[in-house]
């Protein structure tokens, strides 16, 4: 099954949108769009009757936007919207491996904004830097399998890093680990002109 996003462009550059059964992983700086990005197929899923799982590790609460996009409260979108707010790296894993417990039978979508937020608090204390590792292979090995046995697509959203040879700006925090679970690779950018994004 495809999930479109609603915006006619944008599903015909992901040859119609999110599928099913599959890890989509989308990267970008600062500002690039990323959330937005999320946002808008979860909007679509609401206005089909569909469920979302949307799981929050930004700073900012995700429920204004979701109200603006709608134009409707919070209290409305609840039934079909599920927010989780993990606050540190093993709260959002023990979320991720209990998360086929809020999955119901209209559940289309898992939307996590963003992997590696406290995957990257983690790293700071080095000492624990190897078990993190294998914490975030495990969280995306897990959204993977409930991908294809659920048949509900996961949507990724990552922040990025600087590269250090020059070749390019920037490139996904983690990408080793996320490259072997996805099944898709969106890179954001910042366009040129005020509001332009690139895909």
């Amino acid at each position: 099954m495809i999930l479109p996003s609603g915006i006619s462009l944008l599903d015909r550059i992901m040859n119609g949108g999110l599928n099913t059964g599959k890890f989509t992983h989308v990267y970008g700086e600062a500002a690039a769009g990323k959330t937005t990005f999320g946002l808008q197929f979860a909007v679509t899923m609401y206005r089909q009757d569909a469920g979302t799982i949307y799981i929050n590790s930004e700073a900012t609460s995700p429920v204004e936007r979701l109200e603006q996009m709608t134009g409707r409260s919070f209290n409305d979108l609840d039934p079909l919207v599920k927010i989780f707010l993990p606050k540190g790296f093993n709260e959002q894993g023990a979320l991720i491996e209990d998360l086929e417990l809020y999955i119901r039978d209209n559940t289309r979508l898992v939307i996590i904004d963003t992997l590696t937020k406290h995957y990257r608090l983690a790293l700071e204390d080095k000492k624990t830097n190897y078990v993190n590792h294998r914490e975030l292979n495990r969280q995306a090995g897990v959204l993977k399998g409930l991908a294809k046995q659920r048949d509900i697509a996961v949507l990724v959203l990552n922040q990025v890093t600087s590269r250090m040879n020059g070749i390019d700006d920037f490139e996904p925090v983690a990408g080793n680990i996320l490259d072997y679970w996805s099944d898709y690779v969106i890179k954001m950018n910042i366009g040129k002109s005020p509001g332009e994004r690139l895909v």
